[in-house]
């Protein structure tokens, strides 16, 4: 995965290199999706690298993965994730879970 923004490069490879239990097809997920939750949480709403976050994740490489994550979890999940996955899914023009 090519990234235009090293640090997000390098919170990406940090995630990747520290979790555990989850599948290799989805680990990309997990760590998009922290990357993405620390830079609006640090950088606001509107950071370019949680924006880039998000295209990473909708990508057609990463689609299936996604699907598959929002599969597993369905509506087990907090409402902050169930209102950012419904958020995803008007991006995608699909819905996910």
């Amino acid at each position: 995965m090519v990234f235009r923004d090293t640090q997000l490069q390098k919170h990406f490879e940090r995630v990747v290199s520290i979790v555990q239990g989850c599948p290799p097809d989805e680990l990309p997920i997990c760590a998009l999706l922290d990357a993405w939750q620390w830079f609006r949480l640090t950088e606001g709403d509107d950071s370019s690298r949680a924006s880039e976050a998000i295209e990473h994740l909708l990508s057609p490489e990463l689609r299936p993965a996604l699907r598959s994550w929002y599969r597993r979890y369905g509506d087990k999940m907090n409402p902050a994730a169930i209102e950012f996955r419904d958020r995803l899914g008007v991006k995608a023009g699909e819905r996910f879970g």
